[in-house]
């Protein structure tokens, strides 16, 4: 991946916490030389084992049959586009146009087969990492178990599923968050999509925010 100096996140825990709040990723692996994708929740672990990712897809996606060469998992964060009317130099030089701000992190690593008892363990901690946060969302909901379910219908879906592990190798992230203009056109990107006022646009105006003040510090 391309990466500006400017939009490298400065800190490791930065990136970990985005690949949490967007942990829906796409897995790339090359079969007979052409690229193939998936789209599942790619949950991020570090224990005991180390930093590691953990994953499931069915059993019927050929995927998981290609274990040869290490796969590349890309989690999208937060994005928008950004006008170039709300750069306050524009209206002095109209030298400016617009552009799309994002968050990106690109992990290479290598997959191997969990066995069905980490499979059964695997599929536990998604569905708690994910009941979980309604939980914390909403007090009311009553996170879902595993054990919720009988045995046999819990063994029996888990035949039709394969649970993966990853063993991170490189990690590349880039996070596109108005860095590379001043303090006051950096402002002016936040005024804009504050006035917006949707989830999209307050995310991104608080992440900008955030990145500049690290910068005026």
């Amino acid at each position: 991946m391309f990466i500006p100096k400017s939009f490298q996140p400065s800190q490791h825990s930065s990136i970990i916490e985005m690949i949490q709040q967007y942990p829906l990723a796409t897995i790339i692996t090359i079969i007979d030389g052409v690229p193939v994708a998936s789209h599942v929740p790619v949950l991020y672990l570090n224990d005991e084992q180390g930093e590691r990712l953990i994953t499931h897809i069915a059993r019927a996606n050929p995927m998981w049959r290609h274990l040869d060469t290490p796969w590349l998992i890309v989690f999208t964060g937060a994005s928008h586009y950004i006008s170039a009317n709300w750069y306050p130099s524009k209206a002095v030089s109209h030298k400016e146009v617009p552009t799309y701000n994002y968050q990106a992190v690109h992990i290479t690593a290598k997959a191997s087969l969990a066995n069905e008892a980490a499979a059964i363990d695997i599929l536990s901690k998604t569905t708690d990492y994910f009941e979980n946060q309604l939980h914390n969302t909403n007090p009311d909901h009553t996170p879902w178990r595993l054990t919720d379910a009988p045995d046999e219908f819990i063994h029996n879906m888990c035949k039709a599923l394969v649970a993966i592990e990853f063993d991170i190798l490189d990690v590349q992230a880039s996070f596109k968050l108005s860095q590379n203009k001043d303090a006051q056109n950096r402002q002016g990107v936040i005024d804009g999509l504050s006035q917006l006022d949707t989830h999209e646009s307050r995310v991104m105006a608080d992440l900008i925010q955030r990145a500049k003040a690290a910068t005026e510090q």
